[in-house]
């Protein structure tokens, strides 16, 4: 039987981001849509479908992590993510400290439900979309996932895994919580600063959009009715199996809620007697893993990301191959 954590929220105000295109695995499509995580059973409560929307269509999830990427950092990212991040801890009070609970973070500060479901599948997932009349069709076999959102009408629901370990888990939520923030939140809110809340019913599915609405710009980055986003997993451990793709904009938040860069960039600038790169590499990997809780999958391809940042590795390293 599925544990499960049910809480309400406020939503985030003032957002003004910016707006690009995300590389992750997200499905956002006019209609219905779920992105889901790990299977199990889930009593949860009642979202029902609004009168009149559209009918599903059928959602072809993609995978959400690939190998890490070497290219320059999108200096209007890093803003963006940064600000992000700080802007959601300022809204929950402050990080209580390190590893942090971002489970309670979500549930006290967002209207977002937490559902922990023991080896969650799909199934669970449309099992649930089903006792909330929540029309909607996702293809493919159905599948274990490490976790899953989905979010409607300026709210959202996230599943994880209940089996995985707490590092696994703390990452699946940073992750789907960054898809709300960065692919539902933000577009929806400038959407409505742009149009005004007569929109609202538009975004919800609620009415189609009238002419003059199709042909504003701002449509075109807003998910219309439900959207949904899949964490796939493999067999074993998280997604991207070594590596995962840290330039992922959803990757990037997530790990700048649970380990801020600029703090890991302080420390490495202040361990300067750590010669070589492999060395550092494997001292700021460990203190990932011990001070901020990441998997060692996780705090790996973050470690290598940060030393990146500060131009590491350097020729010397490349020369003497330290």
């Amino acid at each position: 039987m599925a544990t499960i954590s049910r809480r309400g929220g406020r939503g985030v105000a003032g957002w003004h981001p910016v707006w690009g295109t995300g590389i992750g695995a997200l499905v956002a499509a006019r209609g219905w849509g779920i992105n889901c995580g790990n299977d199990g059973e889930a009593d949860h409560g009642a979202r029902g479908r609004p009168q009149g929307a559209p009918p599903p269509p059928i959602l072809r999830p993609d995978p959400y992590a690939s190998t890490i990427v070497s290219h320059p950092v999108d200096s209007d990212n890093t803003i963006l993510i940064e600000n992000t991040a700080q802007e959601f801890w300022t809204l929950a009070g402050g990080v209580p400290g390190y590893p942090c609970d971002i489970k309670t973070a979500i549930t006290l500060t967002l209207p977002l439900e937490v559902y922990a479901v023991a080896q969650l599948h799909l199934s669970d997932v449309l099992v649930w979309a089903r006792r909330v009349r929540m029309a909607h069709h996702i293809g493919g076999r159905n599948r274990r996932l490490h976790g899953c959102l989905i979010a409607y009408s300026g709210k959202g629901t996230i599943f994880f895994d209940a089996q995985d370990p707490d590092d696994e888990q703390r990452f699946t939520l940073a992750h789907e919580l960054a898809h709300f923030l960065l692919d539902y939140q933000a577009p929806r809110q400038r959407t409505v600063s742009i149009l005004g809340a007569s929109i609202l019913p538009v975004l919800d599915g609620q009415r189609p959009p009238t002419l003059v609405e199709r042909l504003h710009a701002v449509l075109s980055t807003v998910p219309l009715g439900v959207m949904s986003h899949l964490m796939e997993r493999p067999d074993e451990g998280l997604p991207g199996s070594i590596v995962i793709d840290i330039e992922d904009r959803a990757n990037r938040l997530a790990l700048e809620l649970l380990a801020p860069a600029l703090l890991l960039k302080e420390l490495m600038s202040s361990v300067s007697a750590l010669r070589g790169f492999n060395t550092r590499l494997t001292f700021l990997t460990q203190h990932l893993i011990t001070q901020y809780g990441l998997s060692e999958t996780i705090a790996s391809s973050y470690a290598r990301y940060v030393l990146g940042q500060l131009g590491e590795p350097n020729v010397r390293d490349w020369l003497f191959g330290s």
